[in-house]
């Protein structure tokens, strides 16, 4: 099933972002890390499914709370963009593995203008966000071994 950021947009909104808005920065980047993991849970490279999304929740989970922690928001966008490039870089894709993303610069100037701006309502936020770690999954590729073939013989 590919990746729709508009599902990511909804998660954050409802999980992370709504009403229940947590105060403190580990649980925040908890809630991060749950709707983020769910929602790549359902990543596919080719047809291989990745098996390792909700195992590595609790590196992102740390990760963004460090980042929700910062009292900068360029500190606080730079790490958490490079918390969810790290999160996906190294992703198992049985027989293959995520190299890490390239769209890390456009993702973190993204994360950098929604928590510069804290006028913008929880939608907006979502929707930034989502987009952001989407730009990221989008430009990641998968390596994908390819067994050797038969050895080869010269023609006498």
């Amino acid at each position: 099933m590919p990746l729709l950021v508009q599902a990511l947009q909804q998660s954050l909104a409802s999980q992370w972002l709504g009403e229940n808005h947590p105060d403190s920065a580990t649980e925040s980047g908890d809630r991060f890390a749950g709707a983020v993991s769910a929602w790549f849970a359902g990543a596919m490279a080719a047809t291989f499914p990745c098996v390792t999304a909700l195992a590595r929740r609790s590196q992102l989970a740390a990760a963004a709370g460090a980042a929700f922690e910062a009292r900068d928001p360029n500190l606080a966008g730079q790490q958490l963009a490079l918390a969810v490039a790290s999160y996906i870089a190294g992703q198992s894709f049985p027989p293959g593995a995520a190299l890490f993303p390239t769209a890390l610069q456009s993702a973190t100037q993204q994360m950098v203008a929604v928590f510069s701006d804290p006028g913008d309502g929880v939608e907006a936020k979502a929707r930034d966000i989502a987009a952001a770690c989407y730009a990221l999954c989008t430009s990641t590729q998968v390596v994908i071994p390819v067994p050797p073939g038969p050895p080869t013989a010269p023609i006498l």
